[in-house]
């Protein structure tokens, strides 16, 4: 494997676990907290991750917030869930395009979760 794949590699798998560390604090900021579990945010753990991520999309449905911001968090984890199973591919295949799926995945997922955590904190101070 080259140096560009390794650095390639790396930085894709550090973009994936800062977007979870995102959800994972959009998820604190919920009238009801869900807690996902910490992997000392330096190592990839993807099916422990996947599962996290999956259970927050099953519970969002019951949290009492507005369906706009229910569609935000669900949004959010489905593109974090999408570049998650794509880097398994990217790992096996090397494919620029993949990357490329990967990036907008994460970029998609962090926006609607900056928004989702932006509202849940202005509805805190009201």
């Amino acid at each position: 494997m080259s140096d560009e794949s390794e650095r390639e590699i790396q930085t894709l798998g550090i973009a994936l676990l800062t977007v979870y560390t995102l959800i994972g604090r959009v998820c604190e900021l919920l009238p009801i907290p869900i807690t996902l579990p910490d992997f000392d945010g330096d190592v990839l753990h993807g099916p422990e991750m996947i599962s996290a991520v999956t259970r927050v999309t099953e519970l969002v449905e019951d949290e009492p917030i507005s369906e706009d911001l229910q569609a935000g968090l669900w949004g959010g984890c489905l593109h974090w869930l999408s570049a998650a199973h794509l880097f398994s591919r990217f790992m096996q295949t090397g494919e620029h395009v993949v990357s490329l799926e990967i990036r907008i995945n994460l970029v998609t997922g962090a926006d609607a979760l900056h928004i989702v955590a932006h509202q849940l904190t202005g509805n805190q101070d009201e």
